[in-house]
């Protein structure tokens, strides 16, 4: 199961973070299509915020351990939100289509 969890801080509700955890088990690997579905999203998302935002982020990745984090240095832009915002919607129509086996979707205050 892939696992997303979404971190917003407690005290103004802004992102602080997304990690992105395991594979979704879907499908054998370079045959599944969850996992290709929830790892494009995720980049896309990463990419646009690194290229069209002025916002900072840190983003670390492990292919061995199946981990990618995406970590907001400072309260993330309106755009930012948006791009987040929209990569959930994303994730949601994944886990609504491919049921909530292979991908599980938390969020926490931090």
């Amino acid at each position: 199961m892939t696992t997303i969890c979404i971190r917003k801080n407690r005290s103004d509700d802004h992102y602080s973070e997304f990690i992105i955890e395991g594979h979704s088990g879907f499908a054998k690997a370079g045959k599944d299509i969850v996992c290709a579905a929830i790892s494009i999203l995720t980049t896309n998302t990463i990419n646009s915020i690194d290229e069209l935002c002025d916002d900072r982020i840190d983003v670390t990745a492990d292919e061995k351990k199946a981990i990618m984090r995406c970590t907001f240095l400072e309260v993330p832009s309106k755009e930012a939100t948006l791009l987040v915002d929209s990569m959930l919607i994303g994730l949601r129509q994944i886990q609504e289509q491919y049921d909530s086996r292979y991908i599980d979707i938390k969020f926490e205050e931090v």
